[in-house]
């Protein structure tokens, strides 16, 4: 496998250099290719798929590559992918983004494969040609490891599912570990305007040390979570709640989450944690957030 790393230019060995144009194009030439043409291997290329910028390098990754060597197989490795929400059409007059923008564009590069790490939606599986799935588990185990590797710990570990959809994955992940204590929250929502109104959530009692462990695949603002952690506080004031999330976007900073959270657990598919500035007093140091990286 010959790799073409375009999050980490340091790790690619295929170098190439970025070009910048002031209508906003972006360009890729290939400076070094020997391996390239000196392998038959198939080549990877793991970028960040964070929005038609990134997309745009991938394409021009592609074509660079096949202008070199035509027959030549090519991986893509995106472990977030744009648009993983956005996988219906929501209103009448609208699109579905995944079906009818992103994957398209995809497919039309005939990749051997398309490697999503932790997707949001089956739609992906349903529209992604050669798509591959990679499960959370790897970050799942950091991430428990660290929060309690003392003897019997599965039993001193509650896993918490955000909603109903979300319960298989937490069950799959429950079940890979051993883990026997699982609780579902539930959104109080107002009839007519769709709103949630609260968070309802069940506690348990079977043991004084009892960790709280909220498990999902993305944080954007992160309301839903604080919201979760509320709710098991009222309970539970004295309860330790833990986030694990396969991509952290944290598009509202870290301050509301530090408030509520033990520790959080994420991986660096989205960006580099010290990337965000939270507020006009410059970057928080975020060291309750630890990092797994998957580039």
């Amino acid at each position: 496998m010959i790799k073409l790393n375009l999050v980490n230019p340091e790790k690619s060995q295929i170098k190439y250099k970025i070009s910048k144009f002031p209508d906003g194009q972006q360009t890729l030439d290939l400076i070094e290719w020997n391996d390239l043409l000196k392998y038959e291997d198939t080549v990877t290329i793991s970028s960040r798929l964070n929005s038609f910028k990134d997309l745009e390098l991938i394409i021009c990754a592609v074509q660079a590559i096949r202008n070199l060597k035509p027959s030549r197989e090519i991986a893509l490795y995106v472990p977030y992918f744009v648009g993983a929400r956005s996988d219906r059409k929501f209103v009448e007059g609208g699109v579905n983004y995944l079906k009818q923008v992103i994957c398209p564009i995809i497919n039309s590069l005939n990749l051997m494969s398309v490697v999503i790490l932790d997707p949001h939606s089956d739609v992906l599986e349903a529209c992604l040609n050669n798509y591959e799935k990679i499960n959370n588990h790897y970050l799942v185990k950091y991430a428990l490891s660290n929060i309690d590797n003392k003897n019997d710990a599965q039993e001193r570990i509650c896993l918490v599912s955000p909603d109903a959809g979300a319960y298989k994955k937490i069950f799959d992940v429950a079940k890979e570990f051993g883990i026997n204590n699982i609780i579902t929250a539930t959104k109080v929502r107002d009839i007519k305007t769709g709103d949630i109104l609260k968070t309802e959530i069940p506690t348990l009692d079977i043991h004084s040390e009892l960790k709280y462990v909220i498990i999902d695949d993305i944080c954007d603002g992160g309301r839903t979570f604080i919201e979760l952690a509320k709710a098991i506080k009222e309970s539970k004031p004295d309860a330790k709640v833990y986030l694990i999330v396969t991509h952290g976007i944290f598009g509202a900073g870290y301050t509301q989450l530090q408030e509520y959270f033990e520790q959080i657990y994420t991986t660096n598919s989205y960006k580099e944690i010290g990337d965000v500035e939270t507020d006009s007093y410059g970057k928080l140091k975020a060291t309750f957030i630890n990092q797994l990286n998957v580039f």
